[in-house]
């Protein structure tokens, strides 16, 4: 194979975070990749995005974090409650990530931070490209809805969780579904003070909800649907209706946000996760973000995983004499990590999307019960084990 260099044809299908931080990182190495999103344009849609610590210190190396923190909210802790408002675990952002590491969380809306990586790039993104079928992998070939075909050298697939690209790399990897449907929100209203910097988290009885601030007016909200949603309130109830009722008496400043949103501004969804895959390549076609390990949210390492990859794909091309060399020891760098986070993602979804009142009480139980420096550990681990790969020296013998 040919060594990776400024002319090598490096295909990103998908405009998303994950294919745009991937194209940032390899503008940064001397590398030119092309863009292929599906949507006709950016639009600022979609809901807040919770940046943690191992996603900001990836993106202080490619220099844009502090235009992150400044759009976006540093958040100086955050808090796991009963639905009573009881305080079951509380995360000292400044005592443990920021000390440590130098940066806490950031919540921000995920245009924010979209639009932050477009005004970085140089990148050609070439908008209305939806691929249709990836007909060949070494070498590459793509075909869009559109009938155009490319050929390059290399093709990345950032393409999401329903990854067209993925079927050529693994076809049978079905994603897998949770009969739970999820609730997503901005709501533009005035918190107290003391929830103006704060995350949170409400573990209720079927139902997980919470949230952060995304700027000085706008909260970002998710819950996942209990079944006594629909079990405690009349059927003719329209939906909102029925999300006030069964949350206005939850820990503030879950009733005070959920009384701002409008039935039009509820986005519901499913929940979904990849398996776990055996490979994330196959010829010169390489997965990313969540095409390779889409995941639950319950972790709240999605992006962030997402963003790892990116660095480590991008540094990892451009040190080795070819890129197959360059896929092989990013899968080496990422997949481990990357399946083991996904992993906790889903233990965590069984146990936030549980509906037994039982199970729910006895979680919330131990979580209250269990010493605040298990969780400490488990968040320095997870920083300390951030895909941050150092300045490596051209390989030219790899």
């Amino acid at each position: 194979m040919t060594r990776v260099t400024e002319t090598t044809d490096i295909a990103i299908v998908g405009g998303g975070i994950c294919g745009l931080t991937t194209a940032l990182a390899l503008e940064q190495r001397g590398l030119s990749p092309t863009v292929y999103e599906a949507a006709s344009e950016y639009r600022p849609v979609g809901a807040g995005i919770l940046l943690q610590t191992n996603a900001l210190l990836v993106f202080d190396r490619l220099g844009i974090v502090d235009r992150i923190r400044s759009i976006g909210v540093p958040l100086d802790d955050a808090r796991i409650l009963s639905p009573r408002g009881r305080l079951l675990q509380r995360f000292d952002l400044d005592a443990l990530e920021r000390t440590e590491f130098e940066y806490g969380y950031v919540a921000i809306h995920r245009s924010d931070l979209q639009g932050i990586l477009l005004e970085e790039l140089d990148a050609d993104i070439r908008m209305d490209k939806a691929c249709a079928e990836i007909e060949e992998t070494a070498p590459p070939t793509a075909r869009f809805e559109d009938g155009t075909r490319i050929h390059p050298d290399l093709l990345v697939g950032a393409d999401g969780i329903d990854s067209t690209v993925r079927d050529a790399v693994a076809p049978d990897a079905d994603v897998q579904t949770l009969d739970t449907p999820v609730y997503r929100a901005l709501a533009t209203c005035e918190l107290p003070e003391r929830h103006r910097a704060r995350g949170l988290e409400v573990w209720g009885e079927g139902t997980y909800t919470g949230g952060a601030p995304i700027d000085a007016d706008r909260f970002y909200w998710f819950a996942t649907a209990p079944d006594q949603l629909a079990a405690r309130t009349p059927a003719s109830t329209d939906l909102m209706e029925r999300i006030r009722r069964y949350y206005g008496t939850f820990p503030e400043p879950v009733p005070t946000v959920i009384d701002a949103i409008e039935a039009e501004d509820i986005v519901t969804t499913g929940l979904a996760d990849v398996p776990p895959l055996d490979h994330w390549s196959r010829g010169s076609v390489v997965l990313a973000g969540d095409a390779a390990h889409g995941m639950l949210p319950f972790a709240g390492q999605g992006a962030a995983q997402a963003i790892e990859d990116a660095l480590t794909l991008a540094t990892t091309l451009d040190a080795y004499a070819d890129h197959r060399t360059a896929i092989d020891a990013y899968e080496n760098e990422r997949k481990q990590r990357a399946d083991r986070v996904r992993r906790e993602s889903g233990w965590l979804g069984a146990l936030g999307t549980c509906q037994s009142n039982l199970v729910c009480r006895a979680r919330n139980l131990a979580v209250d019960l269990l010493p605040s420096s298990v969780f400490s550990r488990l968040r320095r681990e997870r920083v300390t084990d951030t895909s941050l790969p150092a300045t490596v020296t051209t390989d030219s013998t790899a």
